[in-house]
């Protein structure tokens, strides 16, 4: 018999459709399966910030869902209040303090797109 998952998933945390897909560590290079949200198109409410990892953290806002977080990423772009941004394979995480987040990239997206 089953026990009961009190993990929420991703989509339940978010509310984006998710898809699994195989993914290698950079740390271990063991492939692990993820949770990730293939496309998450959000706005930026803030300028990045550098980790200690040498990643870049946005802090963005999802318009659809009214909810406020960051994504890290490897990538670095220029980023203004209220541009629009689309993450790459979002996966997440809960923590003591909340959640992390996770991206593969981050790009613009035109304001007529």
């Amino acid at each position: 018999m089953a026990q009961p998952n009190w993990n929420p998933r991703l989509k339940d945390v978010l509310g984006h459709d998710t898809k699994e897909v195989s993914m290698i560590s950079p740390r271990t290079g063991n492939e692990y399966k993820a949770e990730v949200i293939p496309e998450l198109k959000v706005v930026s409410t803030g300028s990045v910030e550098e980790t200690d990892d040498g990643k870049y953290r946005y802090p963005i806002v999802d318009t659809i869902k009214n909810l406020e977080y960051a994504i890290k990423v490897e990538n670095k772009i220029d980023v203004k209040f209220a541009m629009v941004l689309l993450f790459k394979n979002v996966r997440g995480g809960a923590t003591a303090r909340g959640g992390w987040y996770s991206a593969d990239s981050v790009q613009v997206v035109p304001r007529n797109a």
